[in-house]
């Protein structure tokens, strides 16, 4: 019996490769899940959220006022008026 792999065995997928395979278009604004942070998606791969830039987890800490912040988890996307998770998308890379 193949034990079942732990998010932490699983691979790591760089945020930026979601906007060089189109998977988010640079300019889409992610949010929270109670829609109360926004932040713009660079054609970089970076976040932008008022005075912060940088990847989903340090931007999503900073706005938070945390010392870290799970990017994939916190961060959402609309599509058809439903907020949806960004960690959805890594899927689609594996």
């Amino acid at each position: 019996m193949d034990p079942t792999p732990t998010r932490r065995d699983a691979v790591r997928i760089p945020f930026g490769s979601l906007v060089e395979r189109g998977l988010l278009a640079p300019g889409t604004v992610l949010m929270d899940k109670r829609r109360k942070v926004a932040a713009t998606v660079g054609a970089d791969g970076t976040l932008v959220c008022g005075p912060h830039r940088g990847s989903i987890h340090q931007v999503g800490a900073a706005v938070q006022n945390a010392p870290s912040c799970n990017g994939w988890t916190f961060w959402h996307f609309e599509r058809d008026g439903a907020l949806v998770v960004l960690d959805i998308l890594r899927g689609a890379l594996t």
